[in-house]
């Protein structure tokens, strides 16, 4: 619920949140109002708490709009959030998925990766949870779509970057099951060949047992297959390192199957 405030208080807030400002810093109230920090930090506190601002983190708040239903729980978009709190950055994982319809389930956490320092993941912004991850400046530099969200530009990894990092760390995909439904929802709409060039691309050469596995299981893209077979690694890797280390051994691909993707989980 929103607090009156004065009317010298309701024009500042007018002039610092101006036509179209999305965020507000204490260094937009310093430069719109020539006010010292103390007093730019002052005015911000009190308009949120009067509701007419809703804070995001330590020197960051969001504006309210004057009839907005619910002001304590008013937000921005998550990636439009996501994208001013850590840029550089892009979304991946099953955010990136969902973006690209390859799956239908909607998953509560923004997956984020991003060139910034953070204290902890998950965090939870605005009633929003994000799972972070760090990544050197050069992952910004290779299958990144540009995307439109609330008139901001964000960058998306694109659907083959998106299964491959997926491949990588099957957590972000809500786990290998959903992994394997992502794979082959990819498959309908989508170059395979892609998804060998962007595991080149990061590196880490378990995506391609995965990736292989997969792909076998399904009797699908055997060029695929074929060229995975001859970049996998040495030493056993886990289908999901998520789940327990147990199950039988793929030695084809240097995989335990710790989990049937059809099934239960592997014994």
């Amino acid at each position: 619920m929103k607090a009156g405030i004065s009317r010298e208080g309701r024009e500042d807030l007018a002039r610092v949140v101006g036509p179209g400002r999305r965020f507000v810093r204490g260094a937009d109230v310093i430069e719109v109002l020539g006010v010292g920090r103390r007093e730019a930090v002052e005015k911000l506190g009190a308009w949120a708490r009067s509701g007419w601002l809703r804070r995001v983190r330590r020197d960051l708040y969001i504006p309210v709009p004057v009839d907005a239903d619910a002001p304590d729980s008013w937000s921005e978009d998550p990636l439009v959030v996501a994208d001013e709190v850590w840029s550089p950055c892009y979304f991946t994982g099953w955010t990136a998925a969902n973006h690209w319809e390859l799956t239908e389930q909607v998953f509560r956490t923004v997956v984020v990766k991003t060139t910034t320092r953070f204290r902890r993941s998950p965090m939870t912004l605005l009633d929003q949870d994000y799972l972070l991850r760090r990544v050197s400046p050069d992952a910004l530099a290779w299958g990144l779509e540009t995307v439109w969200i609330a008139e901001r530009r964000v960058k998306v990894a694109s659907p083959a970057r998106a299964v491959i990092e997926i491949l990588d760390e099957p957590r972000l995909g809500g786990g290998i099951r959903h992994v394997a439904e992502i794979l082959a929802a990819y498959l309908r709409e989508h170059d395979a060949g892609l998804l060998v060039e962007a595991g080149d691309q990061l590196g880490n050469r378990t995506v391609f047992k995965r990736l292989g596995y997969l792909l076998s299981e399904m009797d699908a893209a055997p060029g695929v297959v074929d060229r995975s077979l001859e970049r996998i690694s040495a030493g056993f890797s886990l289908l999901d390192p998520s789940a327990p280390a147990r199950g039988p051994y793929a030695r084809a691909w240097n995989l335990r199957i710790n989990v049937s993707v059809g099934g239960e989980d592997a014994s």
